[in-house]
């Protein structure tokens, strides 16, 4: 994973380079991502499409806010297309969990 999937600059101008600050905000983003992806999961099960759309928006926006500009660029898609089929949301959910691995494992370094 490349640095641009996660703008550090941009995180350490709004935290003010504060580390713990960073920390709080990662743990954050992990647990609001992880319970987000639960629920896209389950409106994809359960075929519900404004499920779909709400869930993507939250994520997106969780995404951005961190600067994961890819995984809040899937979640656009995600939302903007949630009246698709099936077949198109399951790669798309696959794409956002791929990508929320990539960066989590870049934050949980840069924690270490």
């Amino acid at each position: 994973m490349t640095q641009a999937s996660v703008n550090l600059e941009w995180l350490r101008e709004l935290t003010g380079g504060d580390r713990d600050l960073e920390e709080a905000l990662f743990q954050e983003f992990f647990s609001s991502s992880e319970l987000l992806l639960t629920q896209l999961t389950q409106a994809l099960e359960s075929d519900d499409s404004n499920a779909w759309k709400s869930v993507a928006h939250a994520l997106k926006g969780v995404a951005y806010n961190l600067g994961a500009q890819q995984m809040g660029d899937y979640c656009m898609t995600a939302q903007d297309d949630y009246e698709a089929s099936r077949d198109v949301k399951e790669p798309l959910l696959h794409s956002i969990s791929q990508e929320y691995g990539q960066v989590k494992a870049f934050l949980e370094k840069e924690i270490s």
